[in-house]
C-alpha cells in the first residue's frame, strides 16, 4: 500500500510538472518528489521490478514502430557506430587523464569515474577492487541526472496529455491478445538474457518480440502512451534514489569534481554530434540523445517525446552498454590472471 501511495503521489506531481510544460515532466516530478521527501524524513519506496516494467514498456513501444521502419534510411549504420566508438574513446580518455592529473584521483578511482555510464557495472568493479564508491557514485549520479535534464531540454515544448482517453482499439480482443503475447515473450526471453548479464535485457527482447509480432498482425496495434508515462514515473523514482543515500555535505564535497567530469563528457558529445551532423546530414538532437553517456531508458523516453528515431537512439545506447559492461569483466579477468602468475 505504501508503494502504491508513493507512485500515486509522484504521478500527481509529475502531472503538475507536465501541465507547467516541464520537459519529461512525469519523470522529473517523481524524481524531485523522492529527493525532497527524503530530506524531510519520508522515504518513497520503489515498486519491485520497476526496471523490468520500464524496459518492457519502452521496448514494446519502440519495437512496434518497426512495422513501418525503412532500413534504407540507415545505410550508414556502420559509420554511425564507428563514430560512436570514437566518441566513447574520447569521453573515457579525456575524463581518465583529467581525474589523474587535475583531480588527483588514484588510477583505480579514475578508471571508475571515467567510464561513460553503466553505474551498475562500475559499482561491481568498485566493490571488487575495494575502492571507496562515494565519490564514484556521486559523480555518476550527477552525470545521470544532468544528462536526463539535457534530454528534457531537447524535448522542450513537447508535452503529452497523460490523462487523454485510451484509444478504443486498445481494448479490442485482437489488440490485447497481441500485446499480452509481446509482454510474455519479451519477459521470458529477457529472463534468459538477464542470466547472461546483458544490459537492459528486457528492453532488448521486448523490442525484438514486438517488432516481430507486430508484422504478423493483420492490422496495426495500439500501445497507449499512458503506460510510457507511468513508466517515466517509475524511472523518476529510481533516479531519485541515486541521491538519497548521501547527505548534502557529502554531495557538496564531491560536487565540483563531478561537475567537471560531466562537462567533459557532454563537451565531447556535443563536438562529435555536431561534426557528424554536419558531415552526414543527420539531426543533431538525435545524435546527442544517442551518444551522451546517460541512461538508455531516459534517452529513449526523450526520443519518444521528440517523435525522433527512438530505435536508432536505443541501438546506440545498447551497443554502448554492451561495450562498457565488458570493461569490468576484462579488468577482473586480468587481475585474476596476474594473481595466478
Amino acid at each position: 500500500m505504501r508503494v502504491l501511495a508513493g507512485i500515486i503521489l509522484c504521478f500527481l506531481v509529475g502531472q503538475g510538472f507536465t501541465f507547467c510544460n516541464v520537459p519529461l515532466g512525469m519523470m522529473f516530478g517523481a524524481l524531485f518528489t523522492v529527493i525532497i521527501l527524503k530530506r524531510v524524513g519520508i522515504f518513497v519506496t520503489s515498486m519491485p521490478g520497476s526496471i523490468t516494467v520500464i524496459q518492457l514498456s519502452l521496448g514494446i513501444s519502440i519495437g512496434m514502430m518497426f512495422r513501418d521502419f525503412s532500413y534504407g534510411e540507415h545505410h550508414q549504420l556502420s559509420l554511425f557506430f564507428a563514430l560512436l566508438l570514437l566518441c566513447l574513446s574520447l569521453q573515457f580518455t579525456l575524463s581518465y587523464f583529467w581525474c589523474v592529473r587535475r583531480l588527483g584521483w588514484s588510477k583505480e578511482e579514475a578508471l571508475l569515474g571515467a567510464v561513460p555510464g553503466a553505474m551498475a557495472a562500475v559499482l561491481a568493479l568498485a566493490s571488487h577492487i575495494k575502492t571507496p564508491p562515494q565519490k564514484i557514485v556521486i559523480s555518476h549520479s550527477l552525470r545521470l541526472i544532468t544528462l536526463t535534464f539535457l534530454a528534457g531540454y531537447f524535448t522542450r515544448g513537447v508535452s503529452t496529455d497523460v490523462l487523454a482517453s485510451t484509444p478504443a482499439v486498445f481494448f479490442s480482443g485482437h489488440n490485447l491478445l497481441w500485446l499480452v503475447g509481446m509482454v510474455v515473450a519479451g519477459y521470458i526471453t529477457g529472463k534468459f538474457l538477464a542470466r547472461l548479464h546483458f544490459p537492459a535485457p528486457y528492453m532488448i527482447t521486448s523490442l525484438i518480440c514486438a517488432a516481430a509480432l507486430h508484422t504478423l498482425s493483420s492490422q496495426p496495434l495500439t500501445f497507449p502512451d499512458l503506460f510510457n508515462q507511468l513508466s517515466m514515473v517509475l524511472m523518476g523514482i529510481v533516479l531519485g534514489h541515486h541521491f538519497t543515500p548521501f547527505s548534502m555535505a557529502e554531495f557538496g564535497r564531491h560536487l565540483w569534481s563531478s561537475a567537471q567530469l560531466v562537462l567533459i563528457g557532454v563537451g565531447v558529445t556535443v563536438f562529435m554530434a555536431f561534426i557528424t551532423a554536419r558531415l552526414l546530414d543527420y539531426p543533431f538532437p538525435v545524435l546527442m540523445l544517442s551518444w551522451v553517456p546517460g541512461s538508455v531508458e531516459s534517452m529513449s523516453f526523450a526520443a519518444l517525446a521528440l517523435k525522433a528515431d527512438a530505435s536508432f537512439v536505443m541501438a546506440n545506447h545498447i551497443i554502448r552498454m554492451l561495450l562498457i559492461h565488458t570493461v569490468p569483466a576484462m579488468v577482473l579477468f586480468r587481475k585474476r590472471q596476474m594473481r595466478v602468475d
